[in-house]
C-alpha cells in the first residue's frame, strides 16, 4: 500500500521540470502553499487514499493559483482568462501520467477554475485551477 506522501511525491516528480512548472511564477509544492504567497504556485494534495489490496485508488488535487487582473473601467479584480487558459492547457498532461504501478484514469479526472475568495493585503484577488486526478496503483 502506498502512503499519501508516496502518492504526492509521484505526482510531484511528474510535474517537476515540465512546461507547466517552468511557466508559473511561483513554486511547486507537495507540502502546501508558501505562506502569504501571491505567485502562481502549484500545490499537490492527496484528498482520498483508499484500498489496501491489489488495486489502490487515490484522488489528488493539483491546484495552480493565478492572480486576477485589475479592470480600471469596472474598478474590480477579474479573472485573467488568458493566463488561466494557458495554464489549463499546460495542465492537460496530468490526466495521463503514469509510472510503474501508478496511472491516472482520464475519464475520472476533472479540471475547473474557481475564485479563492481570499483577498490579499493589497486588495487583489486570485483564481485557482483545480486539477482533480484519479490515480490507480497496482500493489502486486
Amino acid at each position: 500500500m502506498k502512503s499519501d506522501i508516496e502518492i504526492a511525491k509521484f505526482v510531484y516528480h511528474k510535474i517537476k521540470g515540465t512546461d507547466l512548472e517552468r511557466n508559473v511564477t511561483g513554486k511547486l509544492s507537495d507540502r502546501g502553499r508558501p505562506n502569504k504567497s501571491d505567485k502562481e504556485d502549484i500545490v499537490i494534495s492527496v484528498l482520498a487514499n483508499e484500498g489496501c489490496g491489489q488495486i489502490q485508488r487515490a484522488y489528488v488535487n493539483v491546484n495552480v493559483y493565478v492572480r486576477d487582473l485589475w479592470n480600471s473601467e469596472t474598478k474590480a479584480w477579474e479573472k485573467d482568462t488568458l493566463r488561466v487558459g494557458k495554464l489549463c492547457e499546460l495542465c492537460k498532461f496530468l490526466i495521463s501520467i503514469r509510472k510503474d504501478e501508478y496511472h491516472t484514469t482520464p475519464s475520472k479526472c476533472s479540471q475547473k477554475n474557481s475564485p479563492t475568495n481570499t483577498p490579499f493585503e493589497d486588495g487583489h484577488t486570485e483564481h485557482f485551477i483545480n486539477n482533480k486526478l484519479y490515480i490507480e496503483i497496482n500493489n502486486e
